[in-house]
């Protein structure tokens, strides 16, 4: 193997090992509401008494949530686009939101697997269900 062969391979491999890891899946909304916000959010986030008029059933959760202003923090987005650190809603399911208390309220706290999706999803600019109803 030539010398230059052998620098070309050098580069690629170092500029593969800077690239961040990829994620598994695209940012996907509906597998949110599905394994998150239909079984664990709408016992308490539906119905016309949702706290702060914040129903997560799959109606509405989507349009409640993206670049709607936080009730309890009006200074801060439900949900950003683009900025998880900056979304309400990850602020209260990490635990270290402003106001209120952690969610789920009524039960154990989500797993570190379940908001780093909610991360992704954010991060990756918070894109809409295919069909969002």
């Amino acid at each position: 193997m030539s010398a230059s062969t052998r620098f070309a391979i050098a580069g690629i491999a170092a500029a593969l090992l800077a690239l961040p890891p990829a994620q598994a899946s695209e940012p996907d909304f509906q597998r949110i509401q599905n394994t998150i916000f239909t079984p664990l959010c709408t016992s308490c986030h539906s119905g016309l008494f949702a706290p702060h008029r914040l129903r997560l059933d799959e109606r509405n959760s989507y349009r409640l949530l993206v670049g709607m202003q936080s009730a309890e923090v009006p200074s801060l987005q439900r949900v950003k686009s683009g900025d998880p650190n900056a979304s309400y809603l990850v602020q209260k399911l990490e635990g270290h939101a402003a106001e209120g208390i952690r969610m789920p309220a009524s039960g154990p706290a989500l797993s570190a697997e379940a908001i780093a999706l909610i991360r992704h999803w954010i991060a990756g600019g918070a894109p809409a269900p295919a069909q969002n109803p």
